[in-house]
């Protein structure tokens, strides 16, 4: 079982790329999140469930609409399966199911349908993935943070080092949740100098389309970090630490959507 969530350690929301159903690092960044103090709650991406709704719409023509219906339903099912593969995580529908969840020391894995057909500003589209789905639920849950774990890095982007190195150097931006402890300090190269200490500018990684058209207007105001493989080396000890792997992106203006 994993460790009874502290109460010092802000709640995490973590979307769980659906590209990594098929990679030996799923079980890897499974076995690490487990390692994080805090309530944390698994948004799981549509993996080969989604890719399957793809492939029928284009063969039926089906709607949009009820392709992003279908779609939602494709993450329950990788939620489902995620939660066989992995002790210590539960199903969790609602926010009063995912509180229960973290009372009993497990990892919630959020179940879409219920909330998201709640809420028909939703829009039902392929504009909106389970990228910004897991950044509207962050938002829902009261969490500051979300964690982005992708199967590919983002291009040019060094992963942030682990949260108790050089800690002579760390000076929090403002906005950077102090509990998080993360440093504020990591390479940055220099044709991608941050918005701001210890963050990327957001309209960054809209550009290469690692995230969804919606994201970042669903990301505001909340301490986003994107990992990709290159920061699975260390994600279990930082996430031990209560830090977050990967790097830093700010969201907290109005950014370019890319297309």
């Amino acid at each position: 079982m994993p460790p009874s969530p502290s109460a010092e350690t802000p709640p995490l929301v973590v979307k769980l790329g659906g590209s990594l159903a098929a990679s030996p690092a799923l079980r890897q960044w499974l076995a690490a999140l487990r390692r994080y103090p805090g309530p944390l709650a698994i948004v799981p991406g549509g993996g080969p469930f989604a890719d399957a709704v793809r492939s029928a719409q284009e063969a039926l023509r089906f709607s949009d609409a009820a392709a992003h219906d279908m779609a939602i339903m494709a993450m329950e099912q990788y939620g489902r399966a995620l939660c066989d593969l992995e002790p210590g995580l539960r199903l969790a529908a609602t926010l009063r199911e995912a509180t229960a969840a973290h009372a009993q020391g497990a990892i919630a894995v959020w179940s879409p349908v219920a909330m998201t057909r709640a809420n028909p500003q939703i829009p039902a589209s392929w504009d909106m993935t389970s990228d910004s789905l897991a950044a509207w639920y962050a938002h829902e849950a009261g969490a500051r943070a979300l964690l982005v774990i992708k199967s590919v890095d983002p291009i040019g982007f060094s992963p942030l080092p682990h949260a108790e190195e050089r800690p002579q150097a760390a000076s929090r931006s403002t906005r950077e949740p102090a509990a998080l402890r993360l440093p504020s300090s990591f390479e940055t190269p220099a044709s991608q100098a941050p918005q701001d200490e210890g963050s990327f500018s957001g309209d960054a990684i809209m550009a290469q389309s690692i995230v969804d058209p919606c994201f970042a207007q669903y990301a505001r105001g909340l301490d986003v970090f994107i990992a990709g493989p290159a920061a699975l080396r260390e994600a279990e000890e930082t996430l031990a630490h209560g830090g977050l792997p990967g790097a830093r992106f700010d969201f907290t203006r109005e950014q370019s959507i890319a297309s």
